[in-house]
């Protein structure tokens, strides 16, 4: 059993999304480092810094009009828990959603909540058509997660650890009934 740091429970903190900035990195970078962050998400790898600057990127002003962008889940502490991203895809008004928490918040319901807080404010703004999300086969938590938001099965797909899946949520699809509640979201 892995013993955890911290005693806040995402039920007892306030948990908020901001716009992330040049000064997060650092912090970022850190998360991403986290053995069971980088496991799936840079496969297998402890990832570049680069890879946290390339993310906070995303929030330059052309995406940020068009509902791309970089958010931080952080507690009323200001502490890091995790952060989901929504990056432009090949496909038109399309978004590629990306979630990632710290393993000391997983099974609370928060990368659910996280990924939907963002998804429901750019279909509301009409600013996105489609969102797509990706998981690597084994990582059942990940593809709980879309299911979770009402995301369908698209596609396998090959990623460097081995087979994935891809699945889809469109604006006019029917909302799942077992939503969470939504994140207070600082742009």
């Amino acid at each position: 059993m892995t013993k955890r740091k911290h005693n806040n429970s995402a039920k007892t903190l306030e948990w908020h999304l901001r716009r992330a900035s040049e000064q997060d990195v650092d912090a970022l970078y850190t998360l991403l480092c986290v053995p069971e962050v980088y496991h799936y998400l840079c496969d297998g790898m402890p990832p570049p810094r680069c890879q946290a600057e390339k993310l906070i990127e995303l929030n330059s002003a052309d995406n940020a009009a068009n509902g791309l962008g970089l958010w931080l889940l952080e507690n009323d502490t200001h502490q890091l828990a995790g952060c989901v991203s929504l990056d432009a895809d090949s496909r038109p008004r399309t978004g590629e959603l990306i979630y990632l928490l710290h393993p000391e918040y997983w099974g609370q319901g928060l990368a659910t909540r996280m990924s939907w807080t963002v998804v429901e404010r750019v279909f509301r703004e009409r600013l996105l058509d489609q969102i797509i999300a990706g998981a690597d086969g084994p990582n059942q938590a990940s593809i709980a997660v879309m299911s979770r938001l009402g995301m369908k099965y698209l596609r396998a797909v090959r990623y460097p650890l081995g087979p994935g899946v891809e699945y889809v949520l469109r604006h006019d699809d029917p909302k799942s009934t077992l939503l969470p509640d939504l994140l207070l979201l600082h742009d």
